[in-house]
């Protein structure tokens, strides 16, 4: 600062002033300036010294703050360990109800549909005389009951009300189950029908979206010819409408029929079941429908009967659909397709393998005594198989009685409850397979809970069928007696096959009381033995006295 002085004292010499001169009141002023500034300086520097202090005090106080943060974060993480459950349920409920208005919204939005469709109509025309005159009576009477149901199906989705029993009329969707089913061709007369019921199958998608996650929804299609001007409204209006099951059956579908049907497969996302019945299908056909199935997240059952087309070999259907569905699909149906499979063991290797597959349908094909004989050997690894339809194909007796014999061998109770135990097989209706049927797994799709008490119910049974016939002794003369106690007890364990969740007890199985007296009056005399050997002080000398 001196130094800036005095180069503005000197510059006011220079000019001719002098310090005590007439120059003296500027001099006076550079000293004003000065004493000013030196001022200024010392109020900066004592607030730099008050600021520092405070962020000394404020770093001090933050110390303190995460020390507390810490704490509070550590007894935090105890209160939710304490609490945890709770915090879960809070969760589980923060998530039902979010699930809740998502499904208000579904609500209102459907309700908005319904709204809308109040003053709505329907406008198709009766078809002509000239339609009538064409028909005879057979055709003329389903002809009516199409035009019945195609009405009924499109005034419900339009105006969301379902007709059940009169004039009662309850909230729809009470079911969504739209099954249009007439043999009947397609005439030009009955297509604005169909534009009707296509437009309300498209707004349709409201009430599938509002109906819970667990409820089936099905849209079939059976006997009545789709032509390419149907097939085009139909794919309009399920591009964004997806019913859980769709079943297309005898539809007399072209190229673009058979196409419409498998994109529409591809892109829903919801389907759990397609069946393709009686529409022919090529190789090429399969081929798009194999690389469908094998990337779909929720199809689960393919029905594929009778879609063999020209100069198509069934068994390599088979072999793809199998190939393609091996870890996705329950249920596999391909009767009616002139399956033979000329000695080739890809059946039995496939159900050995012991994929998912719990029914397989090959009914009316061509398969014969040898692929019998080689799926029973396959049935011994396969613990999932739960129905098998193999009738009308080439079986003989021979055939039938080693697939008997795979589930249900008598000869022995060792050899019973070796059996299989999972699989139903539609034996033929003779007397011969009575017991097979009778004893064997229940169709109600609940087989690995009822295992253990089917295995229980054949066991109990050839020891009925033994007491009827004759002895259950002479078949266990090689038992030691002091097993006869761990037997007995056997006896009331299997007679149990019927309680809680099993099947249904057979009528003409005996009272465990009578096994149990059959039992004991064959041993009387090994009975008595062994009372006499348990009695005896020294077990060799009962020996030698026996001796």
């Amino acid at each position: 600062m001196s130094g800036w002085f005095g180069r503005k004292k000197r510059k006011i010499d220079d000019q001719g002033g002098t310090v005590g001169g007439g120059g003296g009141g500027e001099s006076a002023t550079a000293v004003n300036e000065e004493a000013t500034l030196n001022k200024t300086m010392s109020e900066i520097m004592n607030q730099n010294r008050d600021m520092l202090e405070m962020m000394k005090s404020m770093q001090g106080e933050m110390m303190s703050m995460k020390h507390d943060i810490k704490s509070i974060q550590s007894k935090q993480v105890r209160v939710e360990s304490s609490l945890g459950l709770s915090m879960r349920d809070v969760k589980k409920k923060q998530n039902a109800n979010h699930m809740m208005l998502l499904d208000m919204d579904k609500r209102q939005k459907y309700h908005e549909v319904l709204l809308k469709n109040q003053k709505w109509e329907y406008s198709a025309p009766r078809p002509s005389q000239e339609y009538w005159n064409g028909l005879d009576p057979v055709e003329d009477g389903e002809a009516e009951k199409f035009l019945e149901s195609i009405k009924k199906y499109t005034k419900d989705m339009r105006h969301g009300t379902e007709v059940i029993g009169g004039n009662r009329r309850l909230p729809f969707p009470v079911s969504c189950d739209i099954n249009l089913q007439a043999r009947i061709q397609f005439d030009e007369e009955l297509l604005p029908h169909w534009k009707e019921f296509a437009g309300a199958l498209e707004q349709f998608r409201c009430g599938i979206k509002f109906l819970p996650e667990d409820k089936d929804t099905i849209l079939s299609f059976s006997d009545m010819e789709l032509s390419d001007e149907v097939v085009d409204l139909l794919s309009k209006a399920l591009t964004s409408t997806r019913f859980k099951r769709i079943i297309f059956q005898r539809n007399n579908f072209g190229e673009k029929g058979v196409a419409f049907a498998l994109n529409h497969l591809k892109g829903n996302d919801k389907c759990i079941e397609f069946l393709l019945r009686g529409n022919a299908m090529d190789m090429k056909d399969i081929q798009h429908l194999c690389g469908i199935i094998s990337l779909h997240s929720s199809v689960r059952m393919l029905a594929l009967d009778d879609c063999v087309g020209e100069d198509i070999d069934g068994y390599e259907i088979l072999k793809s659909v199998m190939r393609a569905g091996r870890t996705r699909l329950n249920l596999i149906n391909l009767s009616d397709n002139g399956i033979s499979s000329g000695g080739d063991t890809f059946i039995s290797n496939f159900l050995a393998d012991n994929h998912k597959l719990e029914t397989l349908k090959l009914s009316n094909n061509r398969l014969d005594d040898n692929d019998a004989m080689m799926i029973a050997g396959s049935l011994k690894q396969n613990t999932k198989l739960r129905s098998l339809f193999i009738g009308n194909n080439n079986l003989t007796n021979a055939g039938w009685k080693t697939l008997h014999k795979a589930v249900y061998d008598t000869t022995s109770l060792n050899s019973a409850a070796d059996s299989n135990h999972t699989c139903n097989i539609d034996f033929p209706r003779v007397r011969d397979y009575d017991n097979v049927r009778e004893n064997g797994t229940t169709a109600d799709g609940k087989h690995f809970i009822y295992q253990k008490w089917v295995k229980h119910k054949k066991i109990y049974s050839i020891l009925s069928s033994r007491n009827r016939n004759g002895t259950n002794v002479e078949h266990l003369e090689d038992v030691p007696v002091e097993l006869l106690p761990n037997i007995l007890k056997s006896v009331g364990c299997y007679s149990h096959y019927h309680v809680g969740m099993g099947p249904s007890k057979d009528n003409r199985d005996v009272k465990p009381l009578s096994l149990v007296y059959e039992l004991c009056r064959h041993w009387d005399e090994a009975l008595a033995e062994f009372e006499l050997l348990s009695s005896a002080e020294n077990f060799h000398d009962a020996m030698d006295k026996m001796a």
